[in-house]
């Protein structure tokens, strides 16, 4: 995973460093820099289990084809959403701080990054499978993607159905960090 974070790091400031600090990135780079980024986190991410997490009781109530649908849109809008927050990555650094095994079965990875001077934390959140550590959340300023996306679709689930979501899904909700 460090190895992974350092890459990214690379990648990302390979791409960035060619324009400006106040110039924008383009589009183009944006997406590119992604699908590099996505090659190497795709198999540690495990966008089942967090497309199950975030839809709690209601993902069981889904047919399987329904579940099959919404775990390929939550993968694509979990990825939309990041490619979103790329563009505001102006040559920022980000260090692994350590980590910690809640449980046999869980481990925490704890990582700082300074953005505008200010120091954030991020989180990565493992469970073990089949030898292999998977994530399954991320915590953003203390903030858990999953429980985010989980209290905005019951919001959306308790005023329409589940083809509602998914449309929505589809086109428009990302995850919102916090404003500091």
């Amino acid at each position: 995973m460090t190895q992974n974070i350092q890459k990214t790091l690379e990648i990302l400031q390979k791409n960035t460093t060619k324009n400006p600090k106040d110039s924008a990135i383009s589009s183009t780079q944006v997406e590119n820099i992604a699908k590099e980024i996505f090659i190497m986190f795709d198999s540690i991410f495990d966008y089942n289990l967090m497309a199950q997490l975030s839809l709690s009781k209601d993902y069981k109530t889904l047919t399987k084809i329904q579940q099959e649908e919404y775990t390929q849109a939550f993968e694509q809008n979990l990825k939309r959403s990041f490619t979103d927050k790329l563009r505001l990555y102006k040559d920022e650094k980000l260090e692994v701080l350590g980590g910690e095994q809640p449980k046999n079965n869980r481990y925490n990875l704890k990582t700082s990054m300074v953005l505008d001077g200010k120091l954030n934390y991020v989180i990565f959140k493992f469970y073990e499978k089949e030898g292999d550590w998977k994530i399954y959340d991320v915590d953003i300023l203390g903030i858990s993607v999953i429980q985010t996306y989980r209290s905005q679709f019951s919001d959306i689930l308790a005023h329409s159905d589940f083809q509602t979501l998914l449309a929505k899904l589809k086109s428009e909700i990302t995850f919102e960090s916090p404003k500091q």
